[in-house]
């Protein structure tokens, strides 16, 4: 093989290595509302589980953004009964569009009647996910583009 050809290979196969991983992985790395993992790392409306919709609509966290001049703020609540520690709302934690840390509340069953917070998102625009942790029930997910 003459030195071009080398070079030529060469460059087309680190082109490859660079842009197949992002081409061929992109939908295992889907960690959306419909990725492989709902229904057993985390719940959804649409995929539950082990769990049944009672189960689904006291822990899904329902959303409602708003948005005032630049800042959004958005308010994110459970209809779970705040039962002592017994059976309990742990959490709520915002993750951004990469799955990144925002922002949590946490609840207190002694003081908390009931789990609901509202959260400054401040210019964040994108989508925002929203994990509630149940003592009992496992992580439950939902999402808003604010």
């Amino acid at each position: 093989m003459d030195k071009r050809s080398f070079i030529r290979l060469s460059f087309v196969g680190s082109t490859v290595g660079i842009i197949t991983p992002k081409t061929v992985f992109a939908a295992a790395m889907d960690c959306g509302l419909n990725s492989k993992l709902a229904g057993g790392v985390f719940h959804t409306e649409d995929a539950l589980g082990r769990w049944n919709k009672g189960i689904a609509s006291l822990h899904l966290p329902n959303l409602e953004k708003q948005v005032s001049g630049g800042a959004a703020q958005l308010h994110a609540a459970s209809k779970h009964p705040m039962v002592a520690y017994g059976h309990y709302i742990i959490k709520h934690e915002l993750l951004n569009t990469d799955f990144r840390f925002l922002q949590e509340h946490r609840y207190d069953p002694a003081k908390d009647k009931a789990p609901a917070a509202t959260f400054d998102l401040g210019t964040y625009r994108g989508n925002v996910y929203v994990l509630t942790i149940c003592n009992i029930h496992d992580v439950w997910m939902n999402m808003i583009e604010v």
